[in-house]
């Protein structure tokens, strides 16, 4: 088979997180197929540097929202004579293409996150998904939850979805105290801490987490900060103004993006980890967190309690009150973190990269077949 990746939406961190790791384990596993993997630029090619002889990497210069641009999306997926075409980010795919096209499914926003879009992202992502759905040969989603609510919004897709979970990376394991200080001393972490890794969108609920942390006891905030891990944007202005507001600006630090390499040693850093999310189609950071052995708090927003299982404890993502209780539980309970860590590894080793790659690859060779 000649097929072809979309690889142009690295730059998101959940996204090109499965992104680069897919290729990286196709890589491992497969080396009879021919793959031609597409970037957006020289140099994303020339960050991910692939070695293998049959993945051959190019550029395709199409970014999301041009949708006057599929004619030539289409031409490119022609010319490279292409079997099959894996669109990894169903915000950016080809409505029409010479080959079958398989889609990665990662959210359904457009449906459970509505009120809290743009209208702009509201039009484009309603337009671009239910597209995506119709063109596609196959789906591949992220859990059984979005399975459903992609089945809801587009009722045909029954027959052709497959859910395909995302992995943990190996590197994601409890890191050693030496490490934890390193990491420590080089984020300015001087006290315990309460971790939130992700964004800052509206979807994350990260106001309504300041505001329950806000409520701990006096004596809960003097002994922990809450340790935000996000991209700072001038458009996430009033969520970074919210501890000013709320009078709690010395105990919760918005120490920016953080890459991959410095992830396992603050997550082993920290107390418990916290994913406060209205609505998680995955929540891949959940699962970093309990590799590393860290206790995890999670909303019961969507796919999470699917994901975590018993290995979490859980809260209602609307309310300040149950967030607050839930989180001061587990600080002031050394038993439970302890039995929240044990469970978050074991329930961390069932998920895997290299599943996630055999599994596409199975998904690949399906459709070829049928096509």
């Amino acid at each position: 088979m000649r097929i072809g990746i979309d690889a142009r939406s690295l730059h998101y961190e959940g996204v090109g997180r499965y992104i680069r790791e897919l290729i990286k384990h196709l890589t491992l596993i497969d080396s009879k197929n021919e793959y031609i993997i597409y970037f957006s630029s020289e140099k994303s090619i020339a960050e991910e540097s692939i070695k293998s002889s049959n993945f051959h990497s190019k550029v395709l210069s199409v970014s999301i929202y041009d949708l006057h641009k599929q004619p030539y999306f289409w031409y490119r997926i022609y010319q490279d004579n292409l079997d099959i075409f894996h669109a990894t980010n169903h915000w950016l795919v080809p409505f029409f293409t010479p080959c079958p096209l398989i889609i990665t499914v990662h959210d359904t926003l457009t449906k459970n996150e509505k009120k809290r879009l743009s209208y702009k992202v509201k039009v484009y992502g309603t337009l671009i998904t239910r597209m995506a759905l119709a063109c596609s040969s196959r789906i591949l989603t992220i859990s059984d939850f979005t399975k459903q609510e992609i089945i809801n919004l587009y009722p045909a897709a029954r027959q052709k979805i497959s859910v395909i979970y995302h992995g943990v990376g190996r590197e994601f394991t409890r890191q050693s105290e030496t490490e934890v200080v390193q990491i420590k001393k080089k984020y300015r972490l001087t006290k315990r801490y309460l971790l939130y890794v992700g964004s800052l969108k509206v979807h994350k609920n990260i106001p309504k987490l300041i505001e329950a942390f806000s409520q701990l006891p006096l004596k809960l905030k003097e002994e922990t900060d809450l340790v935000i891990a996000a991209r700072l944007e001038q458009k996430f202005s009033r969520v970074m103004n919210l501890p000013s507001l709320l009078g709690i600006e010395k105990h919760v630090r918005f120490i920016g993006y953080v890459p991959t390499e410095d992830l396992s040693g603050l997550y082993s850093g920290a107390v418990a980890f916290v994913m406060p999310s209205f609505t998680e189609w995955f929540g891949l950071p959940v699962i970093e967190a309990m590799a590393c052995g860290t206790p995890v708090i999670a909303s019961r927003g969507g796919a999470l309690p699917e994901v975590c299982g018993q290995a979490a404890s859980y809260f209602n993502p609307e309310s300040v009150e149950d967030m607050r209780n839930v989180i001061e539980h587990i600080l002031t309970d050394n038993e439970l973190q302890e039995w929240l860590s044990n469970m978050g590894v074991k329930r961390s080793e069932e998920f895997s990269w290299d599943i996630t790659a055999r599994k596409t690859l199975g998904a690949y060779e399906e459709v070829y077949k049928q096509r």
